[in-house]
């Protein structure tokens, strides 16, 4: 990009100092500027210029004040324009200083420069460099939970602005952020610009190049939320399994087959990719395009979210009305996330229930360390005494450390909520000797607790906290719990691999 002044000045005579970039989308990129909680964007043209000229300088002020006026939900992690550039197409926003744009999370060869063989543990041996630098950086980053985590949030960001009517238009990695800090998980979107209310007639679509819907990509629609649906799947993919869900063999080059196409010669093999000609990597009706590179799906994807990856990439790929909402992503993603487990071993995460087919023992599929300590919360619609309980309708599942804390969303305790379900209600502290059970301050639960061996095993009510005498390994406490219905909830401590 060519680069003027780094100075820029806004409608209010602040002046902003370019810093270093943040990411480029469709159709602009994104500063941080010298104060740590500002960030400018630049409206760019083709050539990655930045606009300039009074005509531009018009339209796209009248653009980022209509955004401003848009009756977007309250308490939403969106950073909307805060002022507008006077000398530029563009404007300045908030953005908090400990935050960095998911694509940090997406391996390049880049970073896989500073991954030494040294970094490689001994358990990643008999793989290639290539492939086990990916999975030494997969698990510095914050392994599978934290992106499930980021994703499920995200989810629920993009869940509140369809359910209000609006289109957030230009999904990618460089407009989702997420706390640099790994033992924090605050999600924001950034470039707001693009949110607007459904689009059926075309209009001015923008979308980031590899993560455009195939309509949108081939120009044959205008931005809906079936849209925004298809590009947040396609983070959600790459973003998990460390390849594009349609750079196959087909496209790589380790097809051997005459691929040739008599239509769309104007695009190369990766456009048509990108535009949805092609099946994506996993389609199981379909293996032309299919890809052995990322990590294994079966290791990442519970039964749910594999369902809505095909969903979305096969039947969905060219139908956009078979696409799942994002509604369902998020209490997908929510749930994924609950059951998976830290390995104290490697650091990497995965799914609780996973047996090694080896040993036909509970463990870490990677370095096949037994599966550590584990509360598991397992939460039930009560219905009275007379019906018995049937599948759980929530899973929380946590490992267990020295005088551990355990933090419980409200999603355990009612039902799923774009709003307030991370929500934290409930707090176990674990020791050696004893259970506490903690309300937090804000938690507007009506909250009992019940053990066999405490006050004769009856439910107490839990005002502010109740104590429970621990007297093995393995131990298992009730809890009752009333929001906008009964659940009952039951915490067990299960050992090792068991």
């Amino acid at each position: 990009m060519n680069q003027g002044s780094d100075r820029y000045i806004d409608e209010y005579q602040n002046v902003h100092i370019q810093d270093n970039m943040l990411g480029q989308g469709g159709q602009g990129v994104v500063y941080r500027t010298k104060d740590p909680d500002l960030a400018i964007k630049l409206v760019i043209d083709d050539n990655g210029n930045p606009l300039t000229d009074k005509a531009s300088l018009e339209k796209y002020s009248k653009r980022f004040k209509r955004v401003r006026l848009l009756p977007l939900p309250e308490k939403l992690n969106i950073t909307v324009p805060a002022a507008l550039l006077v000398n530029n197409a563009g404007y300045v926003m908030q953005l908090l200083s400990e935050m960095i744009p998911l694509k940090h999370l997406g391996f390049d060869h880049k970073i896989s420069e500073n991954i030494v063989i040294e970094d490689i543990p001994l358990w990643l041996s008999k793989i290639s460099e290539n492939e086990a630098k990916k999975i030494v950086f997969y698990y510095k980053t914050g392994g599978l939970r934290r992106r499930l985590l980021a994703l499920y949030k995200c989810a629920s960001l993009l869940a509140r602005l369809h359910g209000n009517g609006f289109v957030y238009g230009d999904i990618s990695p460089n407009n989702i952020f997420i706390s640099e800090d790994k033992e924090y998980s605050s999600v924001w979107l950034i470039d707001a610009d693009n949110i607007r209310f459904e689009v059926t007639d075309g209009g001015n679509v923008v979308h980031t190049p590899k993560y455009g819907a195939p309509e949108l990509v081939q120009c044959k629609d205008g931005c809906r939320p079936v849209s925004d649906c298809y590009a947040f799947a396609v983070v959600a993919f790459y973003l998990l399994s460390m390849i594009h869900p349609f750079i196959g063999k087909k496209v790589d080059g380790t097809d051997d087959a005459d691929w040739a196409d008599d239509e769309n010669d104007d695009m190369d093999i990766e456009e048509k990719a990108y535009a949805g000609f092609f099946p994506w990597v996993d389609d199981q009706s379909d293996d032309s395009n299919a890809s052995d590179g990322g990590l294994p799906r079966s290791l990442l994807l519970t039964g749910k979210l594999k369902t809505l990856f095909e969903k979305t990439f096969g039947s969905g790929r060219l139908s956009p009305w078979l696409r799942p909402s994002i509604y369902h992503w998020a209490e997908a993603l929510a749930q994924a996330t609950d059951t998976t487990v830290m390995c104290p071993s490697c650091n990497m995460s995965y799914y609780y229930d996973f047996i090694n087919p080896e040993t036909n023992e509970h463990g870490c599929p990677y370095c096949k360390t037994l599966r550590p300590l584990l509360i598991v919360i397992e939460s039930y619609h009560w219905h009275g005494s007379n019906e018995p309980l049937s599948v759980p309708c929530w899973r929380y599942i946590r490992e267990i450390c020295d005088n551990s804390k355990i933090s419980i969303p409200r999603r355990v305790f009612d039902s799923f909520s774009m709003a307030d379900s991370d929500m934290e209600d409930v707090n176990i502290y674990l020791s050696e000797k004893e259970v506490l059970v903690k309300r937090s301050e804000n938690s507007r639960i009506n909250l009992s607790v019940a053990h066999e061996r405490h006050q004769n095993g009856k439910f107490h009510k839990v005002y502010s906290q109740a104590q429970i005498d621990r007297n093995s390994l393995e131990f298992c406490f009730w809890l009752f719990a009333e929001v906008s219905g009964p659940r009952l909830i039951s915490c067990s401590i299960n050992g090792g691999g068991k």
